[in-house]
């Protein structure tokens, strides 16, 4: 081999091209995978409701004899989340990404239905506490008065019907859990209220306010929510495939736009790391085809952070290629003496290595065409001519050695007495 040669590898349009589509279905299967994720949580959580609205359903199933068809609904509801569960989980052990994407699609729709199902749970709980409070309020006072109401009651029945169309109507929009949970509170409240200026200032108090976040966060998921959950989805499989954790990045204004911004820089970053690998891949392939043994490697971080991955190939008796791959992408390639020591080769050892750098030229221009074919090619930083000032000697107790280089080689080629190496030291 000649002196060090540095170069910079890169893939051809056409290669790059090819890694990009070879990627592309398992990018799609890593979105839809974090898609199921959030959709099977989402669903899942609207199967749980509070445990007081069974209470009251059952006791008011007791007095009147009824329960305005809370039992039914949630029947229903649980029926319907378990099915998509389980439609959910089939498509998550598939491989094929149009089929998970499709199960996507149908369980957005199945959460925008269940959804307005849970919020109607909601209200006819609510409305059965309203119930049950009356029944027993006239049960305790031994009559009837449900039809002989004063001015007062009337007032006060028709503010809390209005109240709770209100909250009713807020459950029907697509909202947070954290709201939803607001919501289910609110009614709950509204049905301990027994004053009318009491429901008056809850109404200013506590109603009007939810409504506005309410209303603030439909508009906008109406306008970001979309793009949001594509982006979102698209992050965490990045994530996942880089294997780094997500940063959290809340559902607020300009979400999405902080979301993009991860999502180019992951995106960038994986595909240069599998360019790199794929280089690398190439590298070793051509190597191996060549009749150089991979046998030992290592991985340096510099002061600066810069990082390093080396790899020694066998070359001849008592030599090594090192080639050097750095984080921005070059790779160096120098052929050295193998010893278990640093130190400076003497004029003998010199005269060979500077001999086997020369007879290398030929085979590194082999090796680049052969990397060609493979669609990689080469953009020169630096290539030293065979000079005996490049001459150097590889201290190899400085990498893991996944083979042997024996000693009686190396001792034949330096002259010198070393101890026995094994794939382990």
């Amino acid at each position: 081999m000649s002196g060090p040669k540095t170069s910079n590898y890169k893939l051809t349009p056409a290669q790059r091209r090819a890694l990009i589509k070879q990627h592309e279905a398992e990018r799609r299967k890593g979105e839809a995978r974090a898609h199921i994720t959030h959709l099977t949580e989402k669903i899942g959580g609207l199967a749980k409701l509070p445990a007081e609205y069974d209470e009251h359903s059952a006791l008011l199933a007791e007095r009147s004899g009824g329960d305005s068809g809370y039992s039914e609904k949630k029947q229903e509801l649980q029926r319907l989340v378990e099915a998509e569960l389980k439609a959910l989980a089939e498509a998550r052990n598939s491989k094929s990404p149009d089929v998970m994407e499709k199960a996507v699609k149908s369980a957005k729709a199945a959460l925008e239905r269940l959804t307005k199902l849970h919020a109607e749970l909601d209200g006819t709980a609510a409305g059965n506490l309203i119930r049950l409070k009356s029944d027993i309020t006239g049960s305790i006072s031994g009559a009837d008065f449900s039809s002989i109401k004063t001015p007062a009651q009337r007032r006060m029945e028709e503010l809390r019907k209005g109240i709770l169309a209100r909250l009713a109507e807020l459950s029907g929009l697509e909202l947070s859990e954290a709201l939803r949970q607001d919501i289910a509170a609110a009614e709950r409240q509204l049905a301990e209220i027994s004053d009318e200026g009491y429901m008056q200032n809850f109404r200013a108090m506590t109603v009007i306010p939810l409504e506005k976040e309410c209303r603030s966060y439909s508009a906008l998921r109406e306008s970001i929510g979309g793009r949001y959950d594509e982006l979102l989805a698209r992050y965490h499989a990045l994530c996942e495939e880089k294997g780094t954790a997500p940063q959290g990045v809340p559902f607020a204004p300009g979400a999405d736009g902080r979301l993009s911004a991860l999502v180019s820089e992951l995106e960038a970053e994986i595909l240069h790391e599998k360019e790199q690998s794929y280089i690398s891949a190439s590298v070793d392939e051509v190597m191996e085809d060549m009749g150089y043994r991979l046998v030992g490697g290592r991985s340096v971080v510099k002061k600066s952070g810069r990082r390093f991955r080396s790899e020694l190939y066998s070359f001849s008796e008592g030599t090594v290629v090192n080639v050097t791959y750095s984080d921005s992408g070059s790779i160096t390639m120098e052929l050295g003496g193998a010893d278990t020591a640093d130190r400076l080769p003497d004029a003998e050892e010199t005269g060979r290595l500077t001999e086997d750098m020369r007879s290398f030229c030929g085979k590194f221009r082999e090796f680049e065409r052969r990397l060609a074919e493979k669609g990689v090619t080469a953009e020169h930083i630096s290539l030293l001519p065979p000079e005996a000032e490049y001459a150097q000697v590889i201290n190899i107790s400085d990498y893991d050695m996944t083979a042997d280089i024996s000693a009686d080689r190396r001792a034949e080629y330096s002259g010198e007495t070393v101890k026995e190496m094994s794939s382990d030291e």
